[in-house]
């Protein structure tokens, strides 16, 4: 077993257990669902050949441009709580990539914004198309009712999730 496997395996020793088999057969589905993901992800990284974290700061441009909003470089580094001479490296990655321009700020001069190129969005488009299609595919499978099942328990596992995290990085070191 690889170092990989142990660490997307080390959610399963823990001793705490579900109260009945429901809760088991739902803990296992979202294991493999968990393990699918990591795998398609995995996948859509060496199509892109790209850093995971170059991808997420290159999905987080291309979504706020379909907002019309282009984002700051201090803006992405703290979306991806990294330092500002961390994100000017990945810039340059992504801009050496020719997925990224700089591009002078609308509203102020002095400053950029970063913009993701078209080749960008397509790139993303299409190392992602195996997560994104399947996914809207089971959704409209599903009924109004169970998929509000499904996004009220996401929502909750990921606010206890978020909750968790914030509790210890506020949590003195030892």
């Amino acid at each position: 077993m690889t170092n990989e496997d142990n660490a997307r395996n080390a959610h399963r020793v823990c001793v705490e257990e579900p109260r009945n088999a429901a809760g088991a057969t739902a803990i296992t589905a979202l294991e493999s669902l968990s393990d699918s993901v990591h795998d398609a992800d995995e996948r859509a990284l060496r199509a892109l050949q790209m850093r995971p974290i170059d991808a997420l700061a290159l999905l987080h441009l291309v979504e706020a441009s379909r907002g019309d909003r282009f984002l700051s470089p201090t803006e992405l580094a703290a979306k991806l709580h990294l330092s500002t001479a961390g994100v000017t490296k990945l810039v340059d990655r992504l801009s050496r990539a020719e997925r990224v321009d700089r591009r002078p700020n609308p509203r102020d001069r002095r400053s950029v914004v970063l913009v993701p190129t078209p080749n960008a969005t397509a790139d993303l488009t299409r190392a992602y198309g195996h997560i994104h299609t399947p996914l809207i595919t089971v959704i409209n499978e599903l009924s109004d009712d169970e998929a509000a099942v499904v996004a009220r328990f996401a929502s909750r596992f990921s606010e206890a999730l978020r909750r968790d995290t914030q509790q210890q990085e506020l949590a003195p070191s030892a």
